[in-house]
């Protein structure tokens, strides 16, 4: 007869927790950590590093090859499109519908920039403004400078 092992009985004397990569955190570790975040918060950081790098940070890193989110897929965002004539919208799919769309877009865009040229220019009338009454102001001073 040949001896197997079975699922759930261990031959070993080394704790559960030692064999899967798991070792709680002694009252030292905590200690340390706490201290060197509060000296200087990178000996806190590089506590922790060392931790997750051996593989100590929670129970079965070690045999699963990481963290617990190490095997979370990313989205299939492939299929979402965009286009540049669309201005960021989706498409109704009704092409005249959309060509509307893009008419007005474009007409609204032409808007924008003509409030912003508006803009502009009276940004500049109001400084034209200030240095026309601060040169006013300056040749009453002068005046009433030289007036003795």
């Amino acid at each position: 007869m040949t001896s197997t092992a079975q699922p759930g009985f261990e031959t070993h004397s080394a704790p559960v927790e030692r064999r899967i990569g798991f070792t709680r955190w002694s009252a030292w570790e905590i200690g340390a950590m706490v201290a060197g975040f509060v000296v200087f918060w990178p000996l806190g950081l590089i506590a922790l590093f060392l931790k997750w790098k051996n593989g100590e940070m929670w129970k079965g890193s070690a045999e699963r090859g990481g963290a617990p989110w190490a095997g979370f897929k990313m989205p299939d965002v492939s299929g979402w499109k965009s286009s540049a004539t669309s201005y960021g919208f989706a498409g109704s799919g009704n092409a005249a519908f959309d060509a509307y769309k893009r008419e007005q877009l474009k007409r609204l865009e032409d808007e924008r920039r003509k409030l912003e040229e508006d803009q502009k220019a009276f940004r500049d009338f109001v400084e034209r403004v200030r240095r026309a009454k601060d040169q006013e102001e300056f040749d009453r001073f002068m005046a009433e400078r030289n007036m003795p």
